[in-house]
């Protein structure tokens, strides 16, 4: 059977660097700066926001349909936001993603959108739906990209809110190996939560002495070496 050849345009894309990972980065940089600022909960709070700033950014490439969807999808939401709860307005905007996956769930309009629809879940109280969404989020990203490290950490607060600290635990651990400051150090520190809630004195030691060290300007570090030293 002739293989099927791929289009020059097509080629074009596959070929250029991925701009969804390059803009999220830029917005980590500038989040950097404002170090002392940084709350816990920063890698899942990231997620919607470059996914918002990324959506209005490709929505100009009038090729790239996906985020001409997603950036639709977005508005709608917005607007349905402005006239009911959270809640609501998610559910009349479900069958919109739902619509954005099944055309374009392999782009990176799709992609995006995953996670943004997965965090909204998540801030909803569904945590099971944005559990489905992480995990079907992750066979998009490569490993070790910003986008992988922000679907690990998402998936960590959901198990963790979803009364799952263990599976938490292993979901905010993938994410020390990865390359970006702000989520490593994010996860170290709920990976300490989750240690003292577990019980496990040991790595709740070892993770607080690894965050103290390496993020020592960590705004949350201090605060859990002052209520451990008190």
């Amino acid at each position: 059977m002739a293989q099927k050849r791929i289009s020059r345009a097509r080629k074009r894309d596959l070929e250029q660097p991925d701009e969804f990972l390059t803009l999220t980065s830029r917005l980590l940089d500038k989040a950097r700066t404002h170090w002392k600022r940084i709350s816990a909960g920063m890698g899942v709070l990231m997620v919607i926001l470059a996914g918002v700033l990324v959506a209005g950014y490709f929505s100009e490439k009038a090729e790239d349909k996906a985020f001409v969807l997603l950036n639709q999808t977005m508005r709608r939401y917005a607007s349905e936001l402005a006239s009911q709860d959270a809640q609501k307005a998610l559910e009349a905007v479900t069958p919109d993603f739902e619509n954005l996956f099944a055309k374009y769930g392999d782009r990176q309009g799709g992609m995006a959108g995953r996670l943004m629809f997965a965090q909204m879940n998540y801030q909803a109280g569904r945590s099971e739906v944005a559990i489905t969404q992480y995990t079907a989020a992750m066979e998009g990203f490569p490993e070790g990209s910003y986008a992988l490290s922000a679907v690990w950490s998402g998936l960590g607060y959901a198990k963790a809110a979803d009364g799952k600290p263990e599976d938490a635990i292993i979901s905010f651990s993938k994410i020390i190996a990865g390359q970006d400051t702000v989520l490593k150090a994010d996860a170290l520190y709920q990976l300490t939560l989750l240690y003292r809630k577990t019980g496990q004195d040991a790595e709740y030691g070892k993770t607080l002495q690894a965050l103290r060290d390496t993020y020592p300007g960590f705004v949350y570090a201090e605060m859990l070496t002052e209520s451990t030293d008190g």
